[in-house]
């Protein structure tokens, strides 16, 4: 009997042990990959895959999984159509990959993911099509052989380089600040960023203040200087919601395009259309200017990232009035009179002067 059950044991051993090694060797596996990561406030969004090369054998999938409130792409080989353009954002290519053509998940949201059966041995590098620096790279092994051991036992969120990536973010967040310049005509222009990031490793979805106070007369200019991304400033009308996307997956014409004038009073819907990337090749405006004219608190945010918290609010006071000339105190008051007619005069031809620049810049 001792015999008989020891003979048995061994027999199960050397079939499980034959069955791992099936599993090891032959077996087709799903090997995930992390798309992107965040801090937790979503203002900070890494673009990076993690790991950023995994090594799989023919018939392995990858599956991918977006890690924030970011949306990405997952795609192989050469776009169908130019950078941005909603042909590159849609899905591509069926569920296997054998190293040719346009193979891609399109866009994918938060919680969702994109798995890839690969068929031919080779390396294939990816990309996401919306963030220009964020790449990948799949190995493709024959059937059965290895995996690194080191891919065992991987963790993204332990990954140093993400650790790193999201410091270096957070750093560039509170760096931020917004510059101003007054004006000949008593008034004060502000600068800020709509949005930045290194062009790199991480991009902020954030405006350069999330809430700035002026005065009415007061101008803001925002300039987009991330290379990864393209934002909105915009002011909706009475709350009412711009999609960016539409439900059939286009790029919502009204979201895309500027809207309203160049002084804003607090009511319509005001918006700079997309900004692309300013010190970049990309075409269309990289700035927006506003000016305000009525006191007030007003909310704005990208229509493209308002999910992340890219919201912002402008607080408009009364207007500062230019003080008037200081008395020398030896003045007569005939001469007095005649000084204050002069500067009165210097300064209408100032804003004269102030408002055809603008309108000349503005042309």
């Amino acid at each position: 009997m001792y015999l008989f059950v020891r003979s048995v044991g061994a027999l199960l051993f050397s079939a499980a042990l034959l069955c791992l090694t099936v599993l090891v060797a032959g077996a087709a596996a799903s090997m995930p990959v992390q798309a992107g990561a965040s801090s937790s406030d979503q203002a900070v969004q890494v673009l990076q895959y993690y790991p950023g090369t995994i090594t799989v054998d023919v018939g392995d999938a990858v599956n991918w999984a977006v890690a924030s409130r970011e949306v990405h792409t997952v795609s192989f080989g050469t776009p169908p159509g130019p950078f941005g353009s909603d042909q590159n954002n849609a899905p591509a290519g069926g569920a296997t990959y054998a190293g040719t053509g346009w193979a891609s998940s399109g866009i994918l949201p938060p919680g969702k993911s994109y798995s890839l059966t690969f068929t031919t041995p080779g390396t294939f590098h990816y990309a996401c099509a919306i963030h220009p620096s964020m790449h990948g790279v799949v190995v493709v092994q024959p059937a059965g052989t290895a995996y690194p051991a080191s891919q065992a036992s991987y963790k993204p969120a332990s990954d140093p380089v993400l650790v790193a990536t999201l410091k270096a973010g957070q750093a560039a967040v509170a760096a931020q600040k917004v510059t101003s310049k007054p004006n000949g005509n008593g008034t004060t222009t502000y600068w800020m960023d709509a949005g930045f990031g290194d062009g790199k490793t991480f991009a902020v979805q954030r405006f350069g203040t999330n809430a700035l106070t002026i005065h009415a007369g007061d101008s803001v200019v925002w300039t987009q200087t991330d290379p990864n991304e393209i934002h909105t400033v915009s002011f909706l009308d009475n709350g009412k919601d711009v999609p960016f996307t539409l439900p059939n997956g286009q790029t919502n014409p009204q979201a895309a395009a500027p809207s309203g004038g160049k002084v804003y009073s607090g009511t319509g819907f005001f918006s700079s259309g997309i900004l692309t990337p300013a010190n970049t090749p990309a075409p269309g405006p990289h700035t927006y200017t506003l000016t305000f004219d009525k006191p007030g608190t007003f909310a704005y945010e990208c229509l493209l990232h308002d999910n992340l918290g890219m919201k912002g609010t402008i607080t408009v006071l009364a207007s500062m009035t230019p003080n008037a000339l200081p008395s020398t105190g030896g003045v007569p008051s005939a001469a007095g009179a005649l000084l204050g007619v002069l500067g009165l005069g210097l300064v209408a031809g100032g804003i004269g002067m102030h408002r055809r620049t603008r309108s000349n810049e503005n042309d």
